[in-house]
């Protein structure tokens, strides 16, 4: 009797149209569906589709919502995981955690996109149009935020802001002093998603393109090609002592300027706050404006807009920023 319901067991197993498929054709439905709480649940089938589902080489991690994540029948552990960087835990919290060390189960994983849950500073940001970009290699070098009161087109259409010409113009000291509070949120986030970066290019021998982006995709980090190799290099190279150290943006500087014109695109931006982080003097801090393959956005138009707003400051207005002294 025992046996006859073995057979059976297996009779239907067989029946199974998923179960008749090659290990390949699993492998290429797996790589389509990328999102990692999907293959989690794939993961769960069987030992079979286990095995199959750790070979995808494309991974989305999405946190817009809350993630569920369902337990991991395996013999190893999270324990046996190496864990993320201790400063993520607190940040981003333990679902945050869980979800990216099931990811290092991963080993094949080639290209892979991050969004991780929205930041504490969120609240704070809806009240302001804020933008940032950031250069880096292995060290995060220089840092811009950017925060107008209004933006509009050459057509005079407000993009942001209401067109009150004293509201969008003017700035107040609390106003200033939030924004510089943001500012330094900004920049302690782009930290730790270099952070990410880093650990991403240490823990995926084969990866080649791996970015993160924020919420409403307008903030953005991302590694490939001679960069991540360079990053690569330097991670199996460099000595714990190198590895730990925290190197601080020493140099801070910022401006107020009450209506900024953009020669080019033709927009105009009212009541900007601009801020200049870096690890040296401002002097030919311009050129990495022209180099934005690590990102700051998302969106190429609005990287474009930005970029000029930008490199408009630093060389027509450049006599308006004030060094400041801030602990970091």
């Amino acid at each position: 009797m025992r046996n006859l319901k073995k057979s059976q067991e297996a009779d239907a197993d067989d029946s199974s149209s998923i179960s008749r498929l090659p290990d390949e054709i699993i492998l290429q439905i797996l790589n389509k569906l990328i999102d990692l709480k999907t293959l989690c649940f794939c993961y769960l089938v069987s030992k079979r589709f286990s095995s199959i589902v750790l070979q995808v080489d494309a991974i989305t991690i999405s946190f817009t919502s809350p993630l569920v994540n369902p337990p991991i029948p395996d013999k190893n552990t999270l324990s046996d995981v190496a864990p993320l960087l201790p400063k993520l835990y607190s940040y981003y919290g333990e679902s945050f955690v869980s979800a990216t060390n099931f990811l290092r189960k991963f080993k094949g994983v080639k290209f892979l996109r991050i969004e991780p849950p929205p930041s504490h500073r969120i609240a704070i940001d809806n009240r302001f149009l804020v933008k940032w970009k950031v250069k880096f290699g292995c060290r995060v070098e220089s840092f811009i935020f950017l925060s107008p009161n209004s933006v509009s087109d050459k057509d005079g259409f407000y993009l942001y802001g209401n067109g009150d010409d004293e509201e969008d113009i003017e700035l107040t000291i609390d106003s200033i002093k939030q924004r510089r509070h943001i500012s330094f949120q900004c920049l302690r986030e782009a930290n730790l998603w270099h952070m990410m970066l880093l650990d991403c290019a240490n823990g995926f021998p084969k990866l080649e393109d791996v970015s993160i982006t924020g919420s409403g995709r307008r903030e953005r980090l991302s590694l490939s090609g001679e960069k991540l190799i360079e990053v690569k290099a330097w991670l199996h190279s460099a000595s714990k002592t190198e590895l730990a150290r925290v190197d601080v943006l020493t140099q801070v500087s910022e401006c107020y300027i009450p209506v900024l014109k953009l020669p080019v695109s033709g927009y105009v931006m009212k009541g900007v706050f601009v801020m200049v982080m870096g690890m040296h003097n401002l002097q030919g801090g311009n050129d990495f404006l022209m180099n934005s393959e690590n990102g700051g956005f998302e969106d190429k138009e609005e990287a474009a807009l930005y970029t000029e707003a930008v490199k408009e400051i630093l060389e027509k207005h450049k006599g308006m920023m004030l060094t400041v002294v801030h602990s970091l």
